[in-house]
This record gives C-alpha cells, structure tokens and sequence, in this order.
C-alpha cells in the first residue's frame, strides 16, 4: 500500500537535510512499534513540489505531497489513523489531505521507475568498511536484486525473489547525492531503475523501494511504465 500526504505551505524555512526529519515524523504517526534496526519493508520519499532556494533553506510556495508505502497492512492503517489523530510539527506545515494511491497496472516484464529519493546501495569491503556504489558501478544491480530479495525474504513473500533490477543506462543525466543523516554522508544515486519480474512482485518493489535505508528517505520509487520488448 501507498499513501500520499498533501501538505499546506511551509511556515519556517526547510533546511536540505529535511529527509531524516520525515522519518521523525514518521514514527510519530505510528506511534509505539519496533522497526527499529529491522529491514525495511516500508519506503519514505522526499517532498514534492514547486520548490524554491532562500537564505540556504528550502520552501514549497503551493505546499507540497510526501509519498510513503508499507507492506503490512496493519502497520500502514495504524499509520494513517495517527497521521489523522495526533498533532505534529513540521516547519509550518499542516495535511490538506491524505490520499491512497492505487497501484499501477503491472505486467509481467521490464518496467521502469523514476527514484522518487536517490537510491543508496553498499558493499561491505574485506575490513568491515562499507563502499557506496553508484548508477555506473558493475555490482550495482547484484547490490540492488540481494537487497530486494533479502526485503522478500523477510517479508515471506516468495514472487519477491523473482525481481530483477538495474538501473537504466539508457538516461542522460544520472546523478548523486550527498545526502547527511545524522552526520553520516551518505553517496546515493538519482537514476532510473529498470526491474522485471511478476506482477506481484513488481508492487512490492513500488510499495517497498530500492536498495538500502528505504526507511529513513532513500530508494522510493514512482513507476513510469512498462517497457516493450526490444
């Protein structure tokens, strides 16, 4: 399931590492869980909207809409109620309204996503460290298929096992970000993923995103289309 929360106009300025504070607000809707330091079957985009640069501080003039999709059912209509119920503080910002967003008509085959938030991908090294790899790194879509199938693994969803992913070498202007959590950079990339498999397992990769730490801003997705056969 996905939700899309509509925002009013942000009051106070939104500094640029805003996407950590999202997930804040997050576990303040869900209330008491323990998702904590546990794989992320969720996914928590970034604002959208007409965005504007002042004083080195984000504003969204028209307000803006936060994309969030869960995988348990009952973790995400405990979500909503408290999104609805509970009070909450974020730069001036108030809900105009929240919307479920209907899944898209998936076929099997190769589909393409745009990264609604970059998407974070790592390998552990030899001595315990961790490299990030990028949209033009060769173990980029092995990273991408272990993370995905580990997400289905723990989900117990077996067509989840069945995807496979990449991201697309055909778009002419990836990119990175360096995105900070909690003082930590993070090198992520915005590009395109291209995924095939079921159509089941397609909405659970657009509900629970790609690569890694999908639940503190990073890999969701926004499913663009079917691609034809080449």
């Amino acid at each position: 399931m996905k939700i899309r929360v509509f925002f009013d106009s942000n009051l106070e300025s939104i500094p640029f590492n805003y996407p950590y504070q999202l997930c804040g607000l997050f576990h303040h809707w869900l209330g008491k869980n323990d998702l904590h330091g546990k794989i992320s079957l969720y996914s928590l985009g970034w604002l959208k909207g007409e965005t504007e640069i002042r004083n080195h501080a984000l504003q969204f003039p028209n307000g803006a809409f936060w994309d969030i999709g869960i995988f348990n059912t009952g973790i995400s209509e405990k979500l909503v109620r408290g999104l609805l119920l509970k009070d909450f503080e974020f730069h001036g910002m108030k809900i105009r309204r929240v919307d479920r967003l209907p899944a898209p008509s998936f076929e099997k085959g190769k589909h393409r996503f745009l990264a609604g938030s970059p998407v974070l991908l790592r390998k552990v090294e030899n001595d315990g460290s961790r490299t990030h790899l990028i949209y033009d790194d060769p173990e980029s879509s092995e990273a991408m298929d272990r993370v995905i199938h580990k997400k289905a693994e723990e989900a117990g969803f077996e067509p989840g096992k069945e995807l496979a992913m990449r991201f697309d070498e055909t778009f002419r202007n990836p990119k990175t970000k360096l995105v900070d959590i909690k003082g930590i950079k993070n090198r992520a990339s915005v590009c395109p993923v291209i995924a095939e498999g079921s159509p089941e397992a397609l909405e659970f990769l657009w509900t629970v995103g790609a690569g890694e730490l999908t639940g503190v801003g990073f890999g969701s997705l926004d499913h663009t289309a079917r691609m034809r056969a080449s």
